[in-house]
């Protein structure tokens, strides 16, 4: 499932959009949903909450942050991300440069130009896909987030503490549910409160582990041995 953002401040165009674009992600045999958004701000407040999109459909002219700086702030954020500029701003096409969208769409030929654009963007995806995992917690909300980025995950009471290389999220779930959707990713259960990614295991000592972040965990007495057994068959793979 792809996840696509568009951020447009025009409502009848946000309708139109989704729906063209749903008609052309559906003939390249591409699922995806869309969130739509009505300035950069909003869309960058959700971004920043570690929502992960594979592209997003981008106006210019909005009020608040205009869409070149919502792009640059965007990338920032996510890298990994395609932009394409939907706009009548024709005259500012060079400018974007600077941000390196994937496409730039004029308003005025958006309709022919989109069964085009829509296909690459999905032929790139697809040649350049990153696994995500993604996840509702009891409240509805829902996260996507990188496995290689995750660093660890903690478990407070009801919520779960995710610790990645972009910083940090509180998301309310079990760290069981986690677990499971994590599952073949190769993350190591060293505590009931603490599931940590490997490629980040510096020194497992007797009592607790060390990672290459500076971070020190507990280690518990009664998984020391498999956890041994587990980085030994990482380091092995890799």
């Amino acid at each position: 499932m792809l996840h696509v953002a568009i951020v447009e401040d025009d409502e009848a165009m946000q309708r139109w959009l989704r729906g063209k674009l749903t008609e052309q992600f559906s003939a390249a045999r591409a699922a995806a949903e869309f969130d739509l958004f009505g300035t950069g701000d909003s869309f960058l407040a959700m971004a920043g909450e570690h929502y992960l999109f594979d592209a997003v459909f981008l106006d210019i002219e909005m009020p608040g942050t205009e869409g070149i700086e919502t792009a640059r702030r965007f990338t920032a954020l996510q890298p990994e991300a395609r932009i394409l500029f939907v706009s009548g701003r024709e005259d500012l096409v060079f400018e974007t440069f600077e941000v390196q969208p994937f496409r730039f769409l004029p308003k005025s030929r958006l309709e022919e130009m989109l069964p085009g654009a829509v296909e690459a963007l999905v032929k790139d995806i697809e040649k350049n896909h990153t696994r995500r995992v993604v996840f509702t917690d009891t409240s509805g909300d829902l996260f996507s987030f990188t496995p290689g980025r995750i660093i660890y995950i903690e478990a407070l009471n009801k919520d779960c503490r995710i610790v990645t290389l972009d910083g940090e999220t509180q998301v309310r779930c079990r760290l069981l549910d986690l677990e499971r959707q994590l599952e073949g990713e190769g993350f190591i259960k060293i505590h009931r409160s603490y599931i940590i990614n490997p490629s980040f295991l510096y020194l497992i000592d007797r009592l607790s582990v060390s990672l290459t972040t500076g971070e020190q965990l507990p280690l518990a007495r009664n998984r020391a041995s498999e956890v041994r057994r587990a980085f030994l068959h990482f380091a092995g793979d890799n």
